[in-house]
């Protein structure tokens, strides 16, 4: 999904955030997360976590209310790594290469033994851009988040349901990813 694709339906279509209806990824990452983590919380939408986090950096090309409006690829943290690496609901778009790529860009963002939180969309509905049917959910599942957390220098320490139609997973970056 590009740039221009993501401001309109999340931008334009005023998306509107729901974190009560998540048992893993939304509210419950407050008693997970450290107050002290640096955070990246990448498509971060309305930012809701950043008045929990004193050290939240949120990045998404489609909302006013992110640190700073680019997309992942975009995104230059000066070399910076994060503790914790928040990607609930973001990196859901596109073929496997495109996903792959981005996760490789998250894995290098996060510092060794970091936590990437995921929210992802196993691609099993309709697509929501009738306007745009191009646009496809990347089929997300439990299994793959097992391949590609080893493939990408990580270790799934948690990945289960999350409201019934969305994947949450935890990935650990190990030594010299």
């Amino acid at each position: 999904m590009n740039k221009k694709q993501l401001q309109i339906h999340f931008g334009e279509n005023d998306w509107q955030p729901d974190y009560s209806k998540f048992r893993y990824s939304g509210w419950a990452l407050l008693e997970k997360i450290p107050q002290d983590d640096s955070i990246l919380d990448v498509g971060c939408g309305h930012n809701l976590f950043k008045p929990h986090y004193e050290k939240l950096w949120g990045i998404d090309p489609a909302n006013e209310c992110a640190d700073e409006m680019v997309t992942l690829e975009e995104f230059d943290s000066g070399g910076k790594q994060y503790d914790s690496v928040l990607c609930l609901s973001s990196l859901n778009f596109g073929e496997r290469t495109a996903i792959e790529a981005q996760i490789a860009k998250v894995v290098s963002l996060t510092r060794e033994h970091g936590i990437i939180y995921w929210r992802q969309n196993p691609g099993t509905g309709s697509s929501p851009w009738q306007d745009n049917p191009d646009v496809k959910f990347f089929p997300w599942t439990i299994d793959l988040n097992y391949e590609l957390a080893e493939k990408h220098g990580c270790t799934v320490w948690f990945c289960d349901y999350d409201s019934g139609d969305r994947i949450y997973a935890e990935w650990r970056k190990n030594n010299n990813a």
